[in-house]
């Protein structure tokens, strides 16, 4: 998303979306508008009698879109959530919240589903697509920060779902209170704050808090959650050259059910957060009202924020610096058609309230300073070199200007360094003032790692060909015979010498011969394996040293994924038997409050702590169990992706290897093809030296593409042309270009050679 289309969002107005649960039982009052498909139209229809009905039997609302019963958790995330991630990673302040009744899915849609990966809830799906972002951009420098708190507003008090500490009932959990300052911001007391580095950090504080979260059963969702929850994670972006630091804070609310308390049943302590609950929605609603006249009326209007806690919370959310999205969840059936109507109308009157979005980006302080020393030293230095006044004190130069030994090794550290740190901010450190010959040593040094790297490479080069130095001496006696008995010096130019100079070794005695190898592979004497490259390389492979190392890591590979798949599962089976805890403590509760109720002789008080007592205790030991399963996952995440590279390595190794020994089989140990093509390639050689075109630097790791006619006794000719190539059947190519290459030009001498034996 562009810049100017973010601008231009950042004026516009709340965004609210309709979400429609699935049910077996939908009613037909509700349809979508057949030209605009954003718009839905409720039809109900009068009741028959008597009496005359005059009531409003037809409705229709506009939303920015809407996701009805086919709708996936992945479709939710895509229209809602990702342009939420974008404008906070842009540096704005953005919000999503959840409206609608009670078992309308709201905190579906919000946190998701625990039976399956795909029923992951916007908050899940966030952390995630955040940090895979995060991770992408730090090759440019750019770093963020990121910090979680997730804050509960259960009957008009506030409490930290992120306590530290051992929590069995919400009276365990801290309040949290709000302050005000003098600019009319608001700040928490006793609201913690994590930093977290990764995705894992993050939801396992996401599964902390959810655990700690007040349900409650009611008549319309046996899981009801009993209070607002809002979800926060505060980005903090610094790019790299830059003073400057990008903040932005997004907040995923999941508002508690906004039905009426007639139809829940509600009783007891249900009831009282049944009262605390409509309440503060009320309050909600006069707020969105009172931005509603503000925007006719002007300034004069006044702005109830104060009267609850979560429209306090929610202050900057409505009508302030912030980008909003609004998902207004709604049940399809009959009987809840009144409540879907309210929560249509409630969202048409967000959808008029006007946010004034801005970038959040301040200078640090911190960092202009760091900058802006270095830029005095610098130019301090710069000023000293230019006025000559670096000559006067040079540290113990002779009077030759010559450095001191112990000069020369600080900046030889000094120059190491600056040519290992990766940062293109990095300077070289002069170690002290800029002078003429510190600046010629700081030279000398550079040429020396230089030329230090090209013999490292050269030696590299060169160890490959030594392991042949033996046959190659040979080959070469060989050759000279079979061209006159000219000695390896006097042909600088013979295919079997190399650039440098060699030294003509004497024929060796009939011994043993001694097996060749490249990359410690012997050289392969069938034919027939050679011509087809697939089995080239599986006769490679059977015989390649690293081979049975590879297999090894592959093998243990394999049984840390079987580990990781185990240890996924047994996270499934804690989270269930923690929530079977947290049912049961609720069941012991509901029966005691219903046998006070009924003057029922219950369970005696300590009976009832007791049994409350074991479902906590068992509670805290499955957490505990959770938190050292997750720390065994993390441990074994980084020992599988060590493996992984290794393996990916070997492979890389094994298929470099392959290429220079199938290169060595295809293009230079031509003394081991038949012995027709070993006599047409010493014609070859004795064509190729007595041509003209012939140069004292001829290479042999190739087969030329064309063999020149050698020359006659009587009269000089021209070259015939070659006819066109075509490669044998049966013959196929490996995939990789220089060793392609390589094969169709052995092919194209041989086709030549040939042709020069038939004539």
């Amino acid at each position: 998303m562009s810049t100017d289309t973010l601008e231009a969002d950042a004026k516009s107005g709340i965004q609210v979306y309709l979400r429609i649960r699935p049910s077996n039982h939908p009613s037909s009052y509700i349809e979508r508008d057949d030209v605009d498909v954003n718009k839905i139209c409720f039809q109900i229809p009068r009741s028959e009698g008597a009496i005359i009905n005059n009531s409003r039997s037809s409705y229709g609302f506009k939303f920015n879109g809407i996701l009805d019963e086919k709708a996936k958790q992945k479709d939710v995330f895509k229209t809602i959530g990702m342009p939420v991630i974008k404008n906070a990673l842009a540096g704005y302040n953005s919000t999503i919240f959840a409206y609608g009744q009670t078992g309308s899915g709201k905190t579906f849609t919000i946190t998701g589903g625990p039976e399956r990966y795909e029923d992951r809830g916007i908050i899940p799906r966030t952390i995630s697509q955040l940090f895979k972002t995060i991770d992408g951009s730090s090759s440019d420098g750019t770093t963020y920060t990121c910090y979680v708190s997730y804050l509960e507003i259960y009957n008009q008090s506030g409490y930290d779902l992120l306590s530290d500490g051992a929590v069995s009932s919400i009276q365990d959990i801290p309040k949290v209170t709000m302050l005000e300052d003098e600019y009319g911001n608001f700040h928490f007391k006793n609201l913690s704050v994590h930093p977290v580095a990764s995705e894992k950090e993050a939801l396992n504080l996401l599964f902390k808090g959810d655990t700690n979260r007040a349900v409650a059963v009611t008549d319309m969702n046996a899981n009801s959650t009993r209070s607002h929850c809002i979800f926060t994670m505060i980005l903090e972006c610094r790019r790299a050259g830059t003073d400057t630091v990008v903040r932005s804070k997004l907040n995923i609310v999941d508002l508690a059910g906004s039905e009426r308390v007639s139809r829940t049943s509600s009783e007891g302590q249900t009831l009282k957060e049944a009262q605390y609950i409509n309440s503060s929605l009320f309050f909600l609603e006069m707020v969105i009202i009172a931005l509603h006249e503000k925007k006719k009326k002007g300034n004069d209007v006044h702005i109830p924020y104060r009267n609850s806690m979560m429209t306090s919370v929610l202050r900057d959310s409505l009508g302030g610096n912030c980008k909003t999205v609004m998902i207004a969840a709604i049940s399809p059936e009959a009987q809840h058609t009144d409540e879907s109507i309210s929560t249509c109308h409630f969202a048409q009157r967000v959808a008029l309230v006007k946010n004034a979005a801005s970038i959040n980006e301040e200078v640090e302080p911190e960092m202009v300073i760091q900058r802006l020393r270095a830029e005095v030293k610098r130019l301090r230095d710069e000023v000293a070199f230019l006025q000559g006044k670096g000559d006067d004190d040079r540290d113990g130069e002779d009077d030759s200007g010559t450095l001191p030994q112990h000069e020369l090794n600080k900046l030889t550290e000094s120059v190491t360094k600056y040519v290992e740190d990766f940062d293109e901010r990095a300077e070289l450190d002069f170690c002290g003032g800029i002078t003429l010959p510190k600046i010629k040593a700081v030279c000398s040094i550079f040429k020396k790692m230089l030329h230090s790297n090209e013999r490292v490479e050269r030696r590299g080069v060169e160890s490959i060909n030594d392991s042949d130095s033996d046959e190659s001496s040979q080959a070469e006696a060989d050759a000279t015979k079979s061209l006159g008995g000219k000695s390896g010096r006097q042909r600088g130019h013979s295919m079997f010498q190399s650039k440098d100079k060699v030294e003509q070794r004497p024929p060796k005695a009939e011994s043993k011969p001694k097996i060749r190898k490249v990359c410690g592979v012997p050289f392969c004497t069938d034919q027939q394996i050679l011509d087809e490259p697939n089995a080239a390389f599986t006769w490679f492979k059977d015989r390649y040293p690293g081979i049975s190392a590879l297999e090894d890591t592959k093998s243990s590979l394999k049984s840390k994924y079987t580990e990781a798949k185990d240890g996924g599962k047994k996270i499934e089976a804690i989270r269930s038997r923690i929530t079977y805890h947290k049912e049961a403590i609720e069941r012991l509760r509901r029966n005691h409050a219903i046998d006070m109720i009924s003057r029922v002789e219950g369970k005696p008080d300590d009976v009832l702590a007791s049994q409350e007592k074991f479902h906590t205790d068992a509670i805290n030991k499955e957490k505990n169990a959770y938190n050292e399963t997750i720390d065994y996952l993390r441990k074994l995440k980084g020992t599988i992706e060590h493996q992984q590279t290794v393996v990916e390595k070997a492979r890389t190794k094994m298929q470099s290897d392959f290429d220079l020994w199938y290169k060595e089989m295809c293009s230079q140990d031509l003394s081991r093809l038949p012995q027709k093509y070993q006599e047409s390639e010493h014609r070859h050689v004795q064509a190729e030296k007595e041509s003209p075109k012939a140069g004292p630097h001829t290479s042999t790791t190739s087969a030329p593409e064309t063999l020149p006619v050698p020359k006659t006794s009587t009269a000089e000719t021209k070259p015939e042309e070659p006819p066109e190539f075509v490669l044998p059947p049966g013959i196929k190519l490996t995939g990789n270009k220089e060793a392609d290459d390589d094969i169709i030009a052995f092919f194209k001498a041989k086709q030549v050679l040939l042709n020069r034996t038939r004539k």
